[in-house]
């Protein structure tokens, strides 16, 4: 019974280790080709979606410094009408004080009468005419009074109803703002994780050919790697730097798959970043929000093929496409180009030609690889280079 256990578990495990420890089938050079004219016919396809996706998120952006702006002159003018409420309302009750006091010399209840006896009160017709004429000065100046105080609640009520309406559209252009990053992080997140945009794309595979090419690669039925562009077989893929540490780990990141080890150094910027191992550099390239990229291929001694990536470098190395790299070769420097969060070195290291092997012939293909191996318990560089296993824990030496 445990003999037959055993024997399930170890098919089980040879199962799991297939799609992981060999790449697959054959690539022509010929096919090679084709990718090469099929990513060109949709960059022109695809020429004004590109520049439309581009405009939009320039648009997204122009859209949110203004957004930004209105919502902090409407913040100064809500601030200012609610001074002046405040104030208004001061003078209000000022003048309503002043009314009462006024009514209440004059004793309105009984006014007319205190009118008359004040009036005709009186000796002389100069006395009369002046004793009338202050009467008439203290009804209008109460009657000014009142008109102020009116005038001034009348006012305040509109205020109070500009106010309301002021921060009504406030948190509307809040929202509206909220809503236009959301959307501008959509069209970030439509990018991908280091992905290239279509004209990258194009550019990386004429380079692909034209190092093939340079690797003795001229008829269409050349296998590549076999016939054409081998590559030295390495054991051992090493630490990419010298004194670091890791910052984050592969795994799912924001619903997608985060499918680099990112890694840091306290020497950040003039860190150099040095080859994993023994292979070539296949393409030097920038993503779709300009992290500087590199694509180095490597063959294990099992036969099986790998492509690291190095991303968001704030410098290249001495290095060119079509270059053997050995563990001592320096790619770059350390940086935070592109969409990054501070100066790292987000590594990829996974088992595929990219744009070469039928299962990573194009970057959606190459993403769906990496999920499905992801997926089986394969974690790239974190599978097949000594990491500590908690972050922030530093090493010295690769």
């Amino acid at each position: 019974m445990n003999k037959i256990k055993r024997i399930i578990s170890l098919i089980l495990i040879v199962y799991l280790l297939i799609p992981i420890t060999a790449n697959a089938e054959v690539t022509t050079y010929g096919q090679i080709l084709d990718d090469l004219y099929s990513a060109e016919a949709q960059l022109r396809k695809n020429q004004q979606s590109i520049s439309d996706n581009k405009n939009q998120m320039y648009n997204d952006n122009a859209r949110i410094t203004k957004l930004k702006q209105e919502i902090e002159e409407g913040k100064i003018e809500s601030d200012r009408l609610h001074k002046e409420i405040l104030e208004s309302e001061e003078k209000i009750e000022d003048k309503k004080g002043q009314s009462k006091d006024v009514i209440s010399y004059l004793q309105m209840s009984d006014g007319e009468n205190l009118y008359l006896e004040y009036i005709f009160g009186t000796d002389s017709v100069t006395d009369l005419i002046y004793r009338m004429a202050v009467v008439e000065q203290i009804t209008e100046h109460n009657n000014e009074i009142i008109n102020e105080l009116e005038t001034l609640i009348k006012s305040n009520e509109n205020k109070k109803k500009e106010l309301a309406r002021k921060e009504e559209e406030h948190t509307q252009k809040i929202e509206d703002l909220k809503n236009e990053i959301s959307k501008l992080q959509r069209n970030i997140s439509s990018l991908g994780d280091l992905s290239p945009s279509l004209e990258q794309e194009v550019k990386t595979k004429q380079s692909l050919v034209n190092y093939y090419k340079s690797q003795g690669c001229k008829n269409r039925g050349d296998r590549i790697g076999i016939d054409c562009a081998t590559t030295t077989a390495n054991a051992v893929f090493n630490r990419p730097i010298k004194q670091g540490y890791v910052t984050s780990f592969i795994g799912v990141r924001w619903g997608s798959l985060h499918r680099g080890i990112d890694l840091g150094s306290s020497t950040g910027k003039n860190t150099p970043l040095y080859s994993v191992g023994y292979g070539v550099i296949t393409s030097i390239w920038k993503d779709g929000s300009g992290a500087q990229c590199v694509n180095i291929e490597y063959k294990t001694t099992d036969g099986t093929y790998y492509t690291a990536i190095y991303g968001h470098l704030s410098r290249y190395g001495s290095i060119y496409e079509g270059m053997k790299v050995n563990p001592d070769t320096i790619i770059g420097y350390m940086g935070d180009t592109g969409y990054a969060f501070g100066v790292h070195l987000h590594l990829e290291l996974w088992p595929c030609r990219l744009y070469a092997d039928s299962n990573c012939r194009t970057w959606n293909s190459y993403v769906s690889y990496v999920n499905q191996l992801y997926n089986k318990g394969f974690k790239g560089a974190e599978s097949v280079i000594n990491f500590p296993k908690k972050t922030y824990q530093t090493w010295y030496t690769k």
